[in-house]
């Protein structure tokens, strides 16, 4: 066993083997290194934001889908609309810094209260303040046009099932029937 450890470290120090090991070791570094940047370009599901629009159509497509199954008709047409845009929370600091003055006789002392945003540093270089939460836009109203949208059961099933999905009350669901 002494021979074979002698004879791999003698090969180990030649030039050519370190010159190979040196070269081995950098590619290594290398390949790590970009590694890290894929990982790093891939978006957080938790950062991604979504357009007021995108929001819409989700909501649209995920009610016809609904409709779809309870009707059986492959035939729907769903329009959501909403009441305002996103509303973002940002984390904020408040900080309060207080200087008192003895005169005399006068004693006096004032405090301030400032304030702002935390911020944090983007992968570009720049800086965005940190959202804490994200509240969608608010569902003003529901139109439902399908077949069987003129049977009283129907149209009950229906305005169950998408007043229950959106939280939202009945009044702001219409419904009705298709002609074709």
């Amino acid at each position: 066993m002494n021979e074979i450890t002698e004879r791999l470290t003698k090969r180990l120090r030649s030039p050519k083997a370190l010159i190979i090991i040196g070269f081995v070791g950098i590619l290594l570094i290398f390949l790590s290194t970009l590694g890290k940047d894929s990982q790093s370009e891939t978006p957080d599901t938790a950062t991604e934001e979504i357009s007021v629009e995108e929001y819409r159509l989700s909501l649209e497509k995920d009610i016809t889908e609904m409709v779809r199954t309870i009707t059986g008709s492959r035939k729907v047409t769903v329009v959501v609309t909403l009441d305002s845009s996103i509303r973002y929370s940002y984390a904020d600091i408040k900080e309060e810094s207080s200087k008192e003055e003895t005169l005399k006789e006068n004693k006096t002392s004032d405090s301030e209260l400032k304030s702002g945003y935390i911020t944090v540093k983007t992968a570009d270089g720049g800086e965005k303040a940190l959202i804490v939460t994200t509240q969608m836009p608010e569902i003003r109203g529901v139109a439902v046009v399908c077949q069987g949208g003129d049977d009283e059961a129907l149209r009950e099933k229906i305005k169950n099932a998408v007043t229950s999905a959106l939280n939202i009350t009945s009044q702001r669901v219409y419904i009705c029937g298709r002609n074709n």
